[in-house]
C-alpha cells in the first residue's frame, strides 16, 4: 500500500462493489469537505486501468461534486490485498456508525463476493461484526442484508425505523415494497402497530388467496379519503382479519361508554367473548363509596345495557 495523488478521472464511479450505505449524509459531508477538505483518505485498490473504491465513496463523490480533480488516496495493487482483506477494512473504517442494517448488508457482500458458506459466516464473520453467532442471529442478518435498497433507502432516509425494516424482511419478497409504500410511509405506527398490521395484511392475504395489493386495495375502498390515518387502517384490517370478533368488541365498547362507570369500576370479558359473563372489579378506599357504586350499578340495571353488555 501506498500513499499517491489520484486524479478522480482514473476512479471507476460505478463500481459499487464495497459501498454500504449509499447516499447518506452527503449535504454534510459537502460543507465538510468544502470547508476542511479531506482528513481521511480515501482507499483504493487498482484494477485494470481505474481504481476501485474500497473504503471512501462519499468523500470521492463530495469532492467530484466540489470539482476537486484530484485527492491524496491510500492505494493497493490488485494483487496486494483480498476481497475480505477490503471488506474487513470497511468495516473498521465504520463500525462505529454501522447498525444492523449495514452489518447485514456486509454480511451479504460477505457471501457474494468471498463465496463464504453458512458456516463459515456463522462461525468467523458474524463474531467479527459484532453479532454473536447463531442460526437466528444469521438468518436475520442475511435477511436484512436482501432487503430490497428502497426499503433500506426509506431506513437511512429515517422514514422507517430499523425495527420496521426487521418486521418487513420476516415478510415474503413480494408483498414487502407495497406494504411500504402504501401503509409505513403514509401511516405512522410503532413498532408494535406495524408488526400487527403486517401480520394481518399476510394472513388475510393467504385466507382469501389474494395478493397483498389486493388486500391494501380493499382497505383502503372501506376508509374515507380524509380519514387516512393510522387507527382508521387498523380498524378497517381488523375487521377484515376478525369480523365478528371486531364487531362484538365495538358493541362491547360502546355499551361501557354509555355505561359511564365510575373510574374505580373496571369491566373485563372473557378472551375472544367466550361465554355470557363479564367480571365487574371495584377499588373500594371506604364503606362509603362502596354504597355509592353499589347504588349506582342498581340504576343502571334498568336501562338495559347492562343487558346488552351480556348478550
Amino acid at each position: 500500500m501506498k500513499l499517491d495523488i489520484v486524479p478522480l478521472s482514473t476512479i471507476d464511479f460505478k463500481d459499487n462493489t464495497f459501498l454500504i450505505r449509499p447516499g447518506v449524509g452527503m449535504p454534510l459531508l459537502l460543507n465538510s469537505v468544502k470547508d476542511v477538505g479531506i482528513i481521511n483518505q480515501p482507499i483504493l485498490r487498482k484494477k485494470n486501468d481505474l481504481y476501485q473504491i474500497i473504503s471512501g465513496h462519499k468523500r470521492l463523490e463530495a469532492c467530484r461534486e466540489l470539482g476537486i480533480a484530484e485527492i491524496l488516496s491510500k492505494i493497493y495493487k490488485s494483487n496486494e490485498i483480498t476481497d475480505v482483506e477490503c471488506l474487513k477494512i470497511v468495516f473498521y473504517e465504520n463500525h462505529g456508525s454501522f447498525g444492523d442494517i449495514e452489518r447485514g448488508e456486509l454480511l451479504l457482500k460477505f457471501k457474494i463476493l468471498c463465496n463464504l458458506k453458512e458456516n463459515e459466516l456463522n462461525q468467523r464473520v458474524l463474531p467479527f461484526l459484532g453479532i454473536p453467532p447463531s442460526r437466528r442471529n444469521f438468518e436475520k442478518y442475511m435477511r436484512l442484508g436482501e432487503l430490497e435498497r428502497e426499503i433500506k433507502d426509506a431506513f437511512y432516509s429515517q422514514k422507517i425505523t430499523v425495527e420496521q425494516a426487521v418486521i418487513l424482511s420476516e415478510s415474503s419478497s413480494s408483498s414487502r415494497i407495497e406494504i411500504l409504500n402504501r401503509v409505513l410511509l403514509k401511516l405512522k405506527m410503532n413498532t408494535n402497530e406495524t408488526r400487527g398490521v403486517v401480520k394481518e395484511i399476510n394472513e388475510i392475504a393467504v385466507r382469501d388467496k389474494k395478493g397483498v395489493k389486493e388486500v391494501i386495495d380493499d382497505i383502503l375502498l372501506r376508509i374515507d379519503k380524509g380519514d387516512l390515518k393510522a387507527d382508521s387502517f387498523r380498524r378497517e384490517l381488523k375487521l377484515m382479519r376478525y369480523p365478528v370478533l371486531t364487531t362484538a368488541e365495538e358493541e362491547f365498547n360502546l355499551c361501557l361508554k354509555a355505561l359511564n362507570l365510575p373510574k374505580d369500576v373496571a369491566t373485563h370479558h372473557p378472551l375472544f367473548f367466550e361465554g355470557n359473563h363479564i367480571e365487574i372489579r371495584m377499588r373500594i378506599t371506604s364503606a362509603k363509596r362502596l354504597s355509592e357504586i353499589l347504588s349506582y350499578l342498581s340504576s343502571v340495571l334498568h336501562n338495559g345495557l347492562m343487558n346488552r353488555l351480556l348478550a
